[in-house]
């Protein structure tokens, strides 16, 4: 026995070390070049000089089966008096070629977030300069992209597009990504997506866009979708709409020369799909087990009991089950709203390990997983099953556990084959995945569904997951507007874009451009899909109407004295010029998003915060989320009271929320040590003095005439400008 572990010790150790051996192999570039190559780009571009003395070292050989190139990852990083520094640069293995860097500095005391110096403007000329120095034959060949980077998000830093042009028409499968420190003008990560071997055909003989604007609209089905929207982040569904998103049976591109449609493959044909008949249906249904319900819930030793029968059933070798818990609803994601039992379980004398979850009122599986860790996923293999058969192992799956759902999922999915190529070698796919999305009143519902994944190789179940809300509300669809007329909407709202794209086709051993017409959105950038089906808007991933008015209100603010702060607070997404009005006085509400959005709009981190107290503002109101995290960050209190969203700030209560935003609180509430020097220092409320003496100090906020106005109401201008001198004051840091 001893001798046979041995042998199996001796084959596993021989069998890695020439899988090491043979990814080495693709590499030109040893790994002591590839360090040497990073350190001497660091420090010609970036003015960085490497001391290994002082920095960690690690480099790392990669060539995983997604990426179309082997790497080399050289990281070095540095922990020194609270200050973290990162640096991360990938060098092709083969060329030699920088592909990307990396660089975050992080300071543990740097609470209080800091206000870009530069404009958007001034960080894009940084990036078009360090473009031309370090890739000054491909910076001739981009040209910008206008993104949406930021969205709602604060940040001090700028990110900037570059996308590769062939004969005047966007390549944007190859493009050059540069990020600006807003504060110190550095840059601080640069990435660039290349190929030079690429062959592209010349755009004589296509035909016109309008043409291939009517080839696409004759070939794109409107299809109802219900979908869900969870704006408090907490995993729970909030409202469910319905909508409209296009579907495309032979795709989505028209071949700009041949004039018919195409899919990503470089196909002219339907889709396939595999699928079962009514009549298999029917009968999978018949046959189904009765879920019954228990009348109380299910103790954990019980729960034990099943956990152990269903894991004899998914997978064939020995295993422990381990620690077992109880999940309540607040799980929402892993349960949808079901009190479940989880249990984590290992296989004995083996990496694998993995989950499994069960109703506690059902005894119903609600997911299963299992992974095995050192896995290295190799390229040559023999699947043990095709994908069909794959197909049907699902099928047999949710017969025998949700059986009783037939009915209520689509079966049909999109064929797969299985493989594909890269580097011109065939490989196979080590996981088949099957999606079977629940049907409501004959509308898919997107956000329920059963998904099934099996491994190739050994032709067992990988997971599965049953996600399935029986408590949710639908509201219907009688009162959606015409399929015809939500594709007129969504057709005015794109515009047919001639471009150059790789085809994605499994039996092309080479890469292969196409010149082809596709649609994109007419204004802004924003990936625009879900077309509401009862007010024909455009909405967003949280539920909320797109806006598509791109108009340049920077014309708001053009030659006002404060037109470079503006600016800046602007591009750094804490104001919205386009809301913004001077000499407007401002609103509470208008002021705690001006002040969040300086530490960050972040609504994922308030799902454990306590509901508010206000009493008028509910939860459905679009800024509740504003409002929590205004709290979180200590700016205001949390009671039972009226909140007063449109209420106006006077500028003394301006003046103690800009000393909250900084987070000099103690210092205001000294008491009669301050001589504020106003004239009308007496109107100054005794709680608010501190506070004013405190942004007077630092130079914050100042008075006209000798006087401060304390009760006179501020205006958007005086706000935002007071913010600015806050974020800009080193002193406070």
């Amino acid at each position: 026995m001893k001798n046979k572990k041995m042998f199996l010790m001796l084959f596993v150790f021989v069998f890695v070390l020439s899988s090491f051996i043979s990814s080495y192999a693709e590499s030109n570039i040893s790994k002591d070049n590839a360090k040497q190559i990073a350190v001497d780009t660091l420090k010609e571009y970036f003015n960085i000089k490497i001391n290994d003395e002082k920095f960690e070292t690690r480099i790392e050989f990669r060539d995983e089966d997604w990426m179309d190139k082997p790497v080399w990852e050289v990281n070095w990083n540095k922990f020194d008096d609270e200050i973290d520094i990162d640096i991360n640069v990938e060098v092709d293995a083969k060329t030699g070629k920088i592909l990307s860097i990396r660089r975050y500095e992080w300071n543990s005391n740097d609470e209080i977030p800091m206000i870009a110096k530069f404009t958007k403007k001034e960080a894009k000329k940084i990036a078009d300069d360090f473009l031309k120095r370090i890739n000054p034959n491909e910076f001739k060949e981009v040209k910008f992209k206008e993104g949406d980077w930021l969205g709602r998000y604060r940040h001090s830093e700028y990110n900037f597009d570059y996308v590769r042009t062939v004969n005047g028409v966007d390549f944007d499968q190859n493009r050059i990504h540069v990020e600006v420190d807003g504060v110190s003008g550095e840059i601080i990560s640069y990435n660039i997506d290349w190929n030079d071997d690429l062959s592209f055909e010349d755009t004589d003989g296509i035909i016109e866009p309008a043409k291939a604007e009517e080839l696409l609209k004759n070939n794109t089905e409107m299809k109802l979708i219900y979908t869900d929207y969870d704006r408090n982040y907490d995993d729970k569904p909030d409202e469910v709409k319905v909508v409209y998103n296009p579907y495309y049976s032979k795709g989505n591109l028209v071949d700009a020369k041949k004039g018919v449609i195409i899919n990503y493959e470089g196909k002219e044909e339907e889709l396939k799909t595999k699928d079962i008949s009514k009549e298999e249906k029917e009968k999978i249904l018949k046959n189904a087990k009765k879920v019954d319900i228990l009348s109380s819930e299910l103790d954990k030793e019980k729960a034990k009991e099943i956990m152990k029968d269903r894991l004899k059933e998914f997978i064939k070798e020995d295993f422990e089950l381990n620690r077992v818990r109880y999940i309540e609803d607040d799980d929402y994601w892993r349960t949808q709203g079901k009190h479940a039992w989880e249990g984590d379980f290992s296989v004995k004398d083996s990496d694998k390990e993995g989950e499994i979850v069960i109703d506690a009122l059902t005894k119903q599986v609600i997911s299963f997983n299992a992974y095995t860790f050192n896995d290295h996923r190799e390229e040559d293999f023999e699947p043990k099953l095709t994908w069909e058969e794959g197909y049907d192992k699902a099928l047999d799956i949710i017969s025998k556990y949700y059986g009783s759902k037939i009915m209520d999922i689509d079966t049909k999915v999109e064929e797969a084959k299985g493989y594909y190529y890269r580097n011109g070698k065939k490989i196979y796919n080590r996981t088949y995945w099957y999606r079977f999305p629940r049907i409501v009143d004959g509308v898919e519902y997107r956000d329920n569904q059963i998904d099934i994944s099996i491994d190739a190789k050994t032709g067992e179940i990988e997971d599965f997951d049953y996600r399935w809300d029986e408590d949710i509300k639908f509201p219907g669809h009688d009162n959606v507007i015409e399929k015809d007329k939500a594709k007129d909407i969504y057709f005015d709202a794109h515009n047919t874009e001639l471009s150059y794209i790789t085809i994605n086709n499994e039996d092309i051993k080479d890469e292969k451009v196409a010149l082809v017409y596709r649609m994109k959105p007419l204004k802004g950038s924003y990936f625009m899909d879900n077309l509401d089906a009862v007010n024909g808007k455009f909405i967003d991933y949280d539920g909320e109407e797109i806006d598509l008015d791109d108009t340049d209100y920077t014309n708001k603010i053009k030659g006002h004295w404060a037109e470079r702060e503006l600016s800046i607070l602007s591009d750094n997404n804490i104001i919205n010029l386009k809301d913004f009005d001077l000499d407007k006085e401002i609103t509470k509400i208008d002021t705690i998003k001006m002040l969040v959005n300086v530490k960050g709009y972040h609504p994922y981190r308030i799902d454990d915060n306590d509901d508010l107290k206000f009493k008028d503002i509910t939860k459905n109101d679009k800024d509740y989320a504003y409002v929590q995290l205004a709290i979180e960050y200590g700016l205001i209190d949390n009671k039972e009271e009226n909140f007063n969203k449109e209420a106006k700030i006077t500028r003394e209560e301006m003046a103690k929320m800009i000393v909250k935003l900084i987070e000099q609180d103690k210092m205001a509430s000294m008491k009669g040590i301050y001589s504020l020097g106003f004239k009308d220092e007496q109107s100054i409320g005794e709680e608010y003095k501190g506070y004013v003496a405190v942004c007077k100090g630092l130079g914050i906020i100042s008075g006209n005439d000798g006087n401060f106005r304390p009760k006179d109401n501020a205006t958007m201008l005086e706000m935002a400008i007071s913010v600015y001198k806050a974020l800009s004051n080193e002193n406070i840091r």
